[in-house]
């Protein structure tokens, strides 16, 4: 399992830790409850329970939750991630806020084998940014091992998530560094294939964009990297820059 993707799961298994004791939300306790389905497979929820009721908020194989203030309205909003199970996917993350005692969807999207890095705030506001990281697995054959990833930080702003990945560059600065660092490494040792030096040579680059730097990375590629990767990065150009957006 690639590091980035070893350490998003880490960080989900640390957050459903967290969430099976029941918390405080509001005029909520919330509870990551378990259970098996009718199959007997052992599956989580994460319930709102207020007054003797309980509504199921989500409901998957790993359930990890965590409070953080996304908006500067109190209360803090409800960050969740569901992880299907399986050995390379699925995971959601939703963000829920309260109005009143109203839970409302601020966000909800399948961010496949990727999703919620970090939650931080960065610049001290009161309010924490996202840190997003969105992988290509598989794209245009390369190994799941060898499949790209670029990180993205997101802050709730006029009502709606935005990108800020160049306000908040940290995250995505470091892996463009480990991405260029593990590429020279392979360039160094020969005996790496054209398929892992596409996988670290588009983490690189699509990193390096996200920051404003493509053109300088293509460059530094160019000059370093066999022809056939060039190549390789000319034909999924599109493809690696389909997923900018703001949070679903």
């Amino acid at each position: 399992m690639p590091r980035i993707l070893r350490a998003l799961w880490v960080l989900v298994l640390a957050q459903a830790a967290l969430a099976s004791e029941p918390f405080a939300w509001g005029p909520y306790t919330a509870v990551v409850e378990r259970y098996r389905d009718e199959g007997g497979l052992e599956m989580q929820r994460l319930l709102l329970q207020k007054d003797g009721e309980e509504v199921v908020l989500a409901e998957d194989y790993l359930i990890g939750a965590e409070l953080a203030e996304l908006t500067g309205t109190e209360p803090p909003e409800l960050i969740v991630n569901a992880y299907s199970g399986g050995a390379h996917c699925c995971n959601t993350v939703s963000i829920f806020a309260l109005q009143g005692s109203e839970v409302v969807t601020l966000s909800s999207g399948d961010w496949g084998n990727g999703g919620l890095a970090l939650v931080r705030d960065n610049d001290g506001d009161g309010r924490a940014e996202l840190t997003m990281v969105h992988v290509y697995a598989y794209i245009d054959g390369l190994c799941y091992a060898c499949s790209p990833a670029v990180w993205r930080t997101y802050l709730w702003e006029d009502g709606r998530f935005v990108e800020a990945t160049r306000r908040y560059p940290g995250p995505t600065q470091a892996a463009m560094a480990r991405a260029r660092a593990t590429l020279e490494e392979a360039l160094a040792s020969n005996g790496t294939s054209g398929s892992e030096l596409a996988g670290h040579a588009a983490t690189y680059w699509i990193n390096a964009y996200a920051l404003g730097r493509g053109g300088e990375a293509r460059a530094w590629l160019a000059a370093r990297v066999p022809p056939e990767v060039m190549g390789w990065l000319e034909k999924n150009r599109i493809a690696l820059l389909r997923p900018f957006s703001a949070l679903p």
